[in-house]
């Protein structure tokens, strides 16, 4: 059976990161630790640890994965063709807030419940719809292609629901640190499999867990 594999990274981190802020679609560019992060992926998609041959490499097209996306696959000499359909979740009035202030008046428990509004953003549903449909539009497109893909945190965490088939509100097993590489495929038959996860032995230190 034909399959489209993916290698998922999430971008390097942002001072927005650092300081636990919701980052959403606001634009918010890589700190120099985040360049230090994606130059040390650049080594790590070198072989022998790497030696797949990408076809296509897709980015969304926030700078924080553009850049990211540039700097760790420069030496493959492809273009990278950014992807709005993979931009992190639209979290509307919440972004640019302190995570930690949401959690302590309640918003947060509000954020990971399938259905609950967010006024001009997305519902945890509407996201979840919009990756999955962006990524088999990907594999449609590129079908039998190896692609390495650029994105964000909860992108991620869709694209770990949907191999695993949990629910969007199951809690996950583990953090999605920034540059952490994710290997998955999309079968003709339009399942998803898990292959690897939450790669990051190439970075030196310890990288946030954090929606963005």
């Amino acid at each position: 059976m034909n399959y489209t594999s993916f290698w998922l990274i999430r971008h390097g981190e942002t001072d927005w990161n650092a300081q636990r802020r919701l980052q959403g679609w606001i634009d918010i560019p890589l700190n120099p630790k985040g360049v230090r992060q994606a130059e040390q992926l650049a080594l790590a998609l070198h072989p022998p640890g790497f030696d797949v041959n990408v076809d296509v490499i897709i980015s969304s097209d926030l700078s924080r994965a553009a850049e990211t996306a540039r700097i760790a696959s420069g030496h493959l000499g492809k273009p990278v063709e950014t992807y709005a359909s993979l931009r992190e979740r639209n979290y509307g009035i919440y972004e640019g807030q302190d995570w930690a202030k949401l959690e302590e008046i309640g918003v947060q428990a509000a954020l990971r419940s399938a259905d609950a509004p967010i006024t001009n953003g997305e519902t945890l549903q509407e996201f979840n719809t919009r990756i999955r449909q962006a990524f088999e539009h990907i594999a449609t497109l590129h079908a039998g292609q190896k692609i390495l893909v650029f994105s964000h945190g909860g992108v991620i965490d869709m694209a770990w629901r949907l191999c695993d088939q949990q629910t969007l509100e199951a809690p996950r097993p583990g953090p999605i640190l920034n540059t952490s590489i994710n290997e998955f495929s999309i079968y003709e038959s339009g399942k998803w499999v898990m292959r690897e996860w939450g790669k990051t032995a190439h970075l030196d230190t310890v990288a946030f867990d954090d929606v963005g």
